[in-house]
């Protein structure tokens, strides 16, 4: 009776521990980044010292996409892509005949929505063609999309941090496409510059994303899946809530989402003597608002959607999460660990098979 007794409290400890871990990781990681990113002599655009000069694009770009329709009415920013046709490539076989791993590759055909844009996009040639990874049956199951987060988009890495083969052993079709910017789409050593220095590239890379996801989805629902899940984490759940306030996956999973970059652009320099004046932040806010999930009503909410947050995270903390959740007017549910040690993934992973489960997207569990 007594160790009964002590088990919730044990449990908590133990969780606590969890998110602790997880935040000192979190936290060296960030430190790491800022100061790398202070002595590197690659500094794009804007000096970080310069606030003035940062305020000054920051107006300039806001001013250019503050268009009332551009914000009011998704269709007018946000274009519905063509039908793609990807082209597939066999990657592996897989075991006992349940189906295949194969690339996908097709041209993204996205065009800056803004004129100003649209010269540097056409130079970035590996970013026009989009990518994805897909984990197929022989027959064409409910679908969910894995997007990935900042500096991501590889392949074998994606697959194990969305635990694709398990996802696939579900009875699901898993599908892990590569953000712009991202993964092979980036050219060789310039991963990071999306969402990055650039506003002009923060905006319209966003509006590409949606752009190749929808056209991706729209695919998956041709082939024959009678639903389709988007799963995002990080830059991946925001993304996610953006698409979701532009078109209506079946169900949306947002896991450890970034809900504002101005938020996390100050967050992380807390306390520095490089931490931006406190006007900056509504500058930046801004200067994205025409791509924030915020701007524009969710097509999907309540239980279709599933917010998840780490205890410790320190790199979008939980008070992101609960503000995507309270806009889709959801949930938010919260397991140990971080955002880079994410030591209560299972309990994360878990969740999503118990909210696939209540739609009947997969088999009882």
């Amino acid at each position: 009776m007594v160790l009964r007794a002590l088990i919730p409290g044990l449990a908590k400890l133990r969780d606590d521990a969890m998110g602790t871990a997880g935040a000192a990781v979190d936290r060296l990681l960030v430190h790491t980044a800022l100061e790398l990113a202070r002595r590197s002599p690659d500094r794009e655009d804007v000096s970080r010292e310069d606030h003035g000069a940062r305020l000054a694009q920051l107006g300039h770009v806001a001013a250019a996409y503050d268009v009332p329709a551009w914000r009011d009415e998704p269709h007018t920013f946000f274009a519905t892509p063509p039908a793609i046709d990807p082209a597939l490539h066999p990657v592996r076989a897989l075991p006992e005949g349940a189906g295949a791993v194969v690339d996908l590759a097709w041209p993204s055909g996205f065009e800056p929505v803004h004129p100003a844009p649209r010269e540097q996009w056409s130079a970035k040639v590996e970013n026009q063609t989009a990518a994805a990874r897909a984990w197929l049956h022989t027959d064409a199951r409910a679908a969910i999309v894995c997007v990935h987060g900042y500096l991501g988009g590889k392949p074998a890495f994606e697959e194990m941090a969305f635990s694709a083969q398990w996802l696939h052993g579900l009875g699901l079709d898993v599908v892990l496409p590569v953000l712009p910017f991202h993964g092979a789409r980036c050219s060789s050593g310039r991963q990071g510059s999306w969402p990055g220095r650039d506003p002009w590239r923060t905006v319209e890379g966003f509006a590409q994303a949606v752009w190749d996801l929808r056209g991706l989805i729209a695919w998956l629902r041709a082939r024959g899946a009678p639903s389709v899940t988007v799963f995002g984490m990080s830059l991946g759940g925001y993304t996610t809530a953006l698409l979701s306030t532009v078109d209506a996956p079946d169900h949306a999973v947002m896991m450890i989402p970034m809900a504002s970059l101005a938020d996390v652009y100050a967050e992380h320099r807390e306390g520095r003597d490089d931490a931006p004046p406190p006007w900056l932040r509504p500058r930046i806010d801004e200067a994205f608002r025409v791509v924030s999930p915020f701007t524009r009503a969710p097509r999907i909410t309540g239980d279709r959607a599933l917010v998840l947050a780490a205890s410790g995270d320190q790199i979008t903390r939980t008070s992101h999460a609960e503000r995507i959740a309270a806009h889709f007017n959801t949930e938010c549910e919260t397991f140990p660990g971080g955002h880079i040690l994410q030591l209560g993934r299972g309990r994360a992973f878990r969740s999503l098979a118990r909210f696939l489960s209540r739609h009947g997207v997969i088999a009882s569990r």
